[in-house]
């Protein structure tokens, strides 16, 4: 990683902690699979990753952030930017750089009762802030979600159903995305979570490989099957480390790693 790279992830990491108290961290990484439990109002959260997959095209290494706003206790801004991404085709030019940035603004429905799941609904949309073909399309997604969650003694189960409107690059046909992921969460004790998913999504090429190097678009989303096991160690009630092991239909094995830290905002009444 260049020294700028890293300059901004060591601010993004320490910058927050000398400006708000903490809180307890929730559900989050290594799942890609989102909760419907959104923060509370005032709350801040932030989460760091180290990201490594190697399949048979070769090995990407990716360092994205997350930062989350609880606006009241139903409305959150999630914004999630890639600070560094590194690509090494075992064929072809490689590339390093920024990756897209996201933005997601989550709403809740409904909250859980004993026989209905938290329901909350979700907008996305992906800015096309890379600027090299061989890491992103160069054109804007659009998504919308449907989150579920629901409780059962010590397990927590999440539910995700997306559909993203593909962004075309002249000379492609992408088709559009339809997403789903299931997750489930153990809770062993105070300090150790174990956590488990399942991820699958339709093609936006019609092709089954991850990275189609010859094409106009090689990042365009392929169709996946992805599961992963990991686990979650609370250091603090808001200090988290993270660590997961995804494997998917292409032989691809990614290993993630992060930090989640919560902090309440100044200014604003605690939550309860």
């Amino acid at each position: 990683m260049s020294n700028p790279y890293r300059l901004l992830t060591i601010l993004a990491v320490l910058v927050p902690a000398l400006f708000f108290t903490s809180l307890q961290v929730r559900a989050q990484q290594p799942l890609e699979t989102e909760t419907a439990r959104p923060l509370k109002a005032g709350v801040f959260e932030l989460q760091t990753a180290f990201e490594y997959q190697r399949s048979n095209d070769g090995t990407e290494r990716a360092a994205p952030l997350g930062f989350e706003y609880g606006i009241t206790n139903r409305l959150s801004l999630l914004v999630e930017p890639v600070l560094y991404t590194s690509i090494r085709p075992k064929v072809g030019t490689p590339a390093t750089g920024l990756g897209d940035l996201e933005a997601t603004v989550s709403y809740l429905v409904a909250n859980e009762r004993r026989r209905l799941p938290a329901l909350e609904i979700a907008g996305e949309i992906k800015a096309p802030t890379a600027r090299n073909a061989i890491i992103g399309t160069g054109k804007t997604d659009l998504a919308a979600y449907v989150f579920a969650s629901k409780r059962y003694g010590k397990f927590d189960t999440h539910a995700n159903l997306g559909y993203t409107f593909v962004g075309k690059p002249a000379g492609s046909q992408l088709d559009n995305i339809i997403n789903v992921a299931f997750a489930a969460e153990y809770f062993l004790n105070p300090r150790i979570d174990l956590v488990a998913e399942f991820l699958a999504n339709t093609s936006s090429t019609g092709k089954k490989e991850i990275t189609v190097l010859n094409s106009p678009t090689p990042e365009a989303v392929a169709g996946e099957l992805v599961g992963m096991v990991g686990f979650r160690y609370h250091f603090r009630p808001d200090v988290a480390l993270a660590f997961g092991v995804d494997y998917d239909n292409n032989h691809a094995v990614l290993l993630r790693s992060g930090l989640t830290f919560n902090f309440h905002v100044p200014g604003r009444s605690k939550p309860r």
